[in-house]
């Protein structure tokens, strides 16, 4: 039996990979299935001793070498505790690559492909995790291992996104370690970056793009104090941002969050976390690009540009940089009947706020509001050349005061 001490533990597994190394499979497979649960006990393989993983892995390989391919049907087992020493090893190369080919012999055996392993067990891996994920902090080991096992096997998950997205609602509740929450959304993020637009687990990801936003991003983006909230915030904004880059979300998807989903990042560009503001910056302008004219119109896009407006002043140039990007989507939205003469105001106040930072110190800047301006002079090309013509003397340099009026004169 083995004992609490992590110390017995290890000298144990130690003499048990010895004895099991030298063993002939007859006399071993009565008592495989008792000594697989005896080193699946927690006082085992959710040890913080790293000396214990060592011998646990050379049980595991003795097993393989030993019974060959009478230990199949101990895999789900056996694969449990091959994730266990990923997730332990997953900063230390040489371990974890041991740890691989054991993975691969595994399926070797079977006369599968890991792929095909990970297909088959998966599901039943992620069941016997989702019975205790409410429990979950930062340092907890199943935490880890549930990482590891979507990272190997994401693609294969397909069929049990129900359960995958419900850890994933659960351990990023406002209730939570703030730790695990950011580790679950870099998680969240990794999986949706990687994700394949034409492969199952990314159709099933589009599925619950909806619920991923309205369930575990946006609560996550509301405001509290603190700069632990405030990484957590800027956690679930990458996310986010993830979501979107990935193609994963529809225009039709869009409406049913668009309203919640602009509030939140609205409210988020103001945060203090400069981190936070840029990503919050990009996402607003892949959401204008999902959603186009069908999700915004000139009332819509009107309420936007103010905010907007305001990250020119940022004290980061890449967010502004950032900013004029997604203010080119922003003029590539408005419709060809935009009505000029009713909206004046409105094309008075972005002309004006953007001829202001084309005088800028900075030479990318002034580059990059030129380009916004180029797109934005298409609206309303006289009244654009009218505000070039006012503000021109006023400028260190004409240069591209000129440039928009030869361009738009011509």
């Amino acid at each position: 039996r083995v004992g609490v001490s992590p110390q017995l533990c290890t000298s144990c597994l130690r003499v048990l990979s010895s004895l099991v190394a030298g063993s002939k499979p007859e006399p071993l497979l009565p008592i495989v299935q008792e000594l697989l649960d005896t080193i699946s006990r927690p006082e085992v393989n959710e040890s913080s001793h790293l000396p214990l993983y060592t011998e646990l892995g050379a049980v595991i390989e003795s097993l393989l070498n030993v019974l060959g391919s009478s230990i199949s049907s101990y895999t789900p087992q056996l694969l449990f505790l091959l994730l266990r020493l990923c997730s332990v090893y997953r900063a230390q190369n040489e371990q974890l690559e041991e740890t691989e080919k054991m993975i691969s012999r595994l399926a070797e055996l079977q006369d599968i492909t890991v792929v095909e392993l990970y297909a088959r067990h998966s599901a039943s891996l992620v069941e016997k995790l989702a019975g205790l994920h409410k429990e979950w902090t930062r340092h907890s080991p199943d935490q880890n291992l549930f990482g590891e096992l979507l990272l190997r096997a994401g693609q294969t998950c397909s069929s049990i996104m129900p359960s995958i997205y419900t850890i994933f609602r659960d351990t990023t509740s406002s209730d939570k370690d703030p730790e695990l929450r950011m580790s679950m959304f870099t998680l969240l993020g990794r999986l949706l970056r990687e994700a394949p637009v034409t492969s199952e687990a990314a159709k099933q990801f589009s599925l619950y793009s909806v619920n991923i936003i309205k369930e575990i991003v946006v609560p996550n983006l509301e405001w509290r104090a603190g700069r632990t909230a405030g990484t957590v915030r800027c956690a679930a904004v990458s996310a986010l941002w993830a979501l979107l880059k990935s193609e994963l979300l529809t225009v039709t998807q869009l409406k049913q969050v668009r309203e919640t989903l602009v509030s939140q990042l609205i409210a988020n560009l103001d945060d203090d976390n400069c981190a936070t503001r840029l990503v919050c910056c990009n996402c607003f302008n892949l959401v204008l690009k999902i959603g186009k004219q069908e999700c915004f119109g000139p009332e819509e896009l009107h309420k936007l540009y103010l905010e907007l407006l305001k990250r020119l002043d940022d004290s980061s140039d890449e967010l502004r940089i950032a900013v004029t990007e997604t203010f080119s989507t922003f003029f590539s939205l408005l419709p060809e009947d935009y009505d000029r003469e009713l909206y004046k105001a409105h094309l008075q106040f972005l002309y004006r706020g953007l001829l202001i930072h084309l005088d800028d110190p900075n030479t990318a800047i002034q580059e990059a509001v030129y380009n916004v301006l180029l797109v934005a002079g298409k609206v309303h090309p006289s009244y654009l050349c009218e505000h070039v013509d006012n503000v021109k003397h006023k400028h260190r340099s004409s240069l591209y005061c000129d440039k928009l009026l030869t361009h738009f004169k011509e």
